[in-house]
């Protein structure tokens, strides 16, 4: 990793902590003071370890852009098709091996994702056809980022038409689609449930989780491959971790809500 990639990786992500840390410090102070979303945030979110308190700083802080929107008469299928996009080009960036970018990227397609919603219930758009457009968006945001993390290990050793790859290389392949096979159970399961008349919120891993840690890490990356290689170690190593990470509390929170129905129908008699 080159001094010119540590640089503008560490450029953004100072300027970003220091407006974060005043931002949230100010949120903090004055959050008793102001109206809080607590009541409609915690009937739609499931429970996770971000906490409300910071969904609620992250609605806060995304208002202005949610203003901006409305100013421009954007309609929510219109950011949604803006962050399917933003998720390509996110992919494309992991292909080519620029996490930092890349982690950037992520954070703002993620944000989109988020302010669609809010943007439909606020203006009062809210509509089935955009709930399910959403929905199937996310599944297709989440795959691009996937493969194009797949892309990098897997063409990273691309010599003169012939294709190389390592165990390391192999195991992160093997791991991502594991991953994405939890993505996809993660939706699945809620939405079998749903169809059946039961809901369930388990799970702590869901997709802003995913999104949070993965656009942490990519963001850092080109500091934690300086010190991984320090100690002599593959500098993909932290990132094969987080993947292996992310699938076991995914695939889990899949099991959990599998669980949960499972709990349900039972105790409901098993008769639809």
């Amino acid at each position: 990793m080159n001094n010119e990639s540590v640089y503008y990786s560490l450029l953004p992500l100072i300027v970003t902590i220091e407006c974060m840390a005043f931002a949230f410090t100010y949120f903090a102070l004055t959050w008793h003071k102001r109206t809080k979303h607590s009541e409609e945030t915690l009937s739609r979110v499931h429970k996770s370890f971000i906490g409300i308190f910071l969904i609620e700083f992250w609605y806060w802080l995304t208002n202005p852009l949610l203003y901006i929107f409305k100013v421009l008469h954007f309609t929510p299928n219109k950011i949604t098709t803006l962050s399917i996009f933003l998720s390509f080009i996110t992919g494309l960036i992991y292909a080519t091996g620029n996490f930092a970018f890349a982690g950037w990227m992520l954070v703002i397609s993620g944000t989109l994702d988020m302010l669609d919603g809010r943007l439909a219930r606020e203006t009062g758009t809210a509509t089935r056809e955009g709930a399910f457009f959403d929905s199937c968006s996310d599944r297709y945001s989440d795959s691009f980022v996937l493969i194009g993390i797949a892309v990098y290990f897997l063409s990273k050793n691309y010599f003169g038409g012939d294709f190389t790859i390592s165990l390391s290389d192999f195991i992160a392949i093997v791991v991502i689609l594991f991953l994405m096979l939890g993505t996809a159970s993660v939706s699945y399961v809620k939405a079998r449930g749903e169809a059946v008349g039961i809901t369930t919120k388990s799970g702590l891993m869901q997709r802003p989780e995913r999104i949070m840690m993965l656009s942490i890490y990519s963001i850092l990356d080109p500091f934690l491959r300086i010190i991984q290689k320090s100690y002599g170690m593959n500098d993909d190593y932290g990132l094969i971790f987080l993947l292996i990470l992310m699938t076991v509390l995914i695939n889990s929170s899949a099991v959990s809500r599998m669980r949960d129905i499972f709990r349900q129908i039972r105790e409901s008699g098993g008769v639809s």
